[in-house]
């Protein structure tokens, strides 16, 4: 055979294999094994445990006929780090006591202090913050723990888990030394805080006020926005089948079953998975905790959010913005985080996807004078087709609603709101026997 031959057959055997080789890389198909996507979303910075987003609400102290309240932010804080140096055990039921007593009556006779929550906490999932020397306690929940403050030299000591709601009291023992601690701290000095009244709402239920007019800021936030694509990764389970559509203002994202509505003017997203029944989480516990891994998901946590509600019944969790110690509120839900859940899955969320960046310059406005507990009262029952004895809380926050003059701020106003039939509703002051 010729050399000359010889390379023609090699020539034409390259041309071949190249010609083959170029096919197989076009038509490759790689096996790709499905991956968490909402884990690429995590910020290890951003994600939240039981002790960042369960907090006290208030402390009140009672000095005799006085009494004065502190919500500041730091020092709740401080209180609730310092139960970690709380060592409890021996915990017991003990509401019979309550029942034969009166509820109010036995809490006033075996406290000076309460430490007042939000809702019911389960403790299974909040003893974490405690020294708790037992493996194995009662399932309970509470919101709020009483106990006297004293500068006691005993070794121990008695605290109560209260839950309003159920009129269950548990008891249990503490080392003395944090209750002689707590006093020095703070009983002690009780008269440097606000000073508040008492609103006997019904037999078992009374809501504490403050007693004098409050001067109160406003305050001005820019907001910053949170990655959509965060969400969509984290609540669909193929993200790469969402198809994006716009129906008016809103934008929305769907995979034929789940949808995720945008509303770029309020800044705000409601995910909705139809296919989840409402059976949901046996416990309050993990409704809890699902809740706030939910989150952690999607790094979408400000900071100053905390468990507002919970319910197990309606499979309902609800975290709020608190700014300075004290709650904020919006009309259409910008201020809080709502979910309600399936059988083990999200079935509703609800939330602003903005977060308070830092406060910015405004017009210089004076401070808001507040009228006092009594005149929030008196305005209360001037309310048309109101009943008293349903309120279910009265207090002071901040009505957040979007400026007027910046298109990524905020502005916080303080004001009085009330909850009656589960809703927060904002106190009006000016008109007698105005609608609700």
């Amino acid at each position: 055979m010729s050399f000359e031959r010889m390379k023609s057959i090699v020539l034409l055997i390259l041309v071949f294999m190249s010609a083959y080789l170029t096919w197989q890389i076009w038509t490759y198909q790689p096996t790709l094994k499905k991956t968490d996507q909402s884990e690429y979303f995590k910020v290890a910075s951003d994600t939240k445990n039981i002790a960042d987003v369960v907090k006290p609400k208030n402390v009140l102290l009672r000095v005799g006929e006085q009494r004065f309240q502190m919500n500041d932010e730091e020092k709740m804080n401080n209180i609730q780090s310092a139960f970690w140096n709380w060592s409890l055990y021996s915990f017991e039921d003990i509401s019979h006591q309550a029942s034969e007593m009166g509820f109010l009556t036995f809490i006033h006779s075996k406290a000076n202090t309460e430490i007042n929550f939000t809702d019911q906490i389960p403790f299974k999932l909040y003893k974490s913050v405690f020294n708790v020397e037992m493996s194995e306690v009662p399932e309970f929940s509470f919101d709020k723990i009483i106990f006297t403050s004293a500068n006691s030299n005993m070794e121990e000591a008695k605290i109560y888990f209260i839950s309003t709601e159920n009129k269950t009291v548990i008891q249990t023992i503490v080392n003395g030394e944090s209750i002689r601690t707590f006093y020095e701290m703070y009983y002690k000095n009780a008269n440097e805080y606000p000073e508040y009244i008492t609103y006997q709402v019904n037999k078992t239920k009374e809501i504490y006020l403050l007693k004098d007019r409050t001067p109160m800021k406003q305050y001005s936030y820019q907001v910053g926005d949170m990655n959509i694509n965060n969400f969509k990764y984290a609540l669909f389970t193929d993200p790469t089948s969402v198809r994006q559509e716009y129906v008016s203002e809103v934008e929305e994202f769907t995979d034929g079953t789940r949808l995720l509505s945008v509303d770029r003017n309020l800044s705000m997203i409601n995910f909705i998975n139809p296919s989840q029944k409402k059976n949901g989480f046996s416990s309050t516990s993990e409704l809890l905790q699902q809740s706030i891994d939910l989150v952690n998901d999607h790094a979408g946590w400000d900071k100053r959010f905390r468990l507002a509600e919970l319910s197990q019944g309606a499979q309902r969790v609800v975290f709020r913005l608190f700014v300075n110690g004290l709650p904020v509120f919006n009309e259409v839900g910008m201020a809080e985080i709502e979910q309600v859940w399936g059988n083990g899955e999200i079935y509703q969320y609800q939330r602003p996807y903005f977060y308070l960046d830092f406060p910015y310059p405004s017009e210089e406005e004076p401070d808001k004078l507040l009228p006092s507990g009594e005149e929030a009262v008196t305005a209360l029952k001037n309310i048309r087709n109101f009943n008293p004895e349903a309120i279910e809380d009265l207090e002071i926050g901040y009505r957040m609603t979007k400026s007027t003059l910046n298109s990524k701020g905020v502005i916080l106003e303080p004001a009085w709101y009330y909850r009656y039939g589960g809703t927060w509703i904002i106190l009006p002051f000016e008109q007698k026997g105005a609608d609700r």
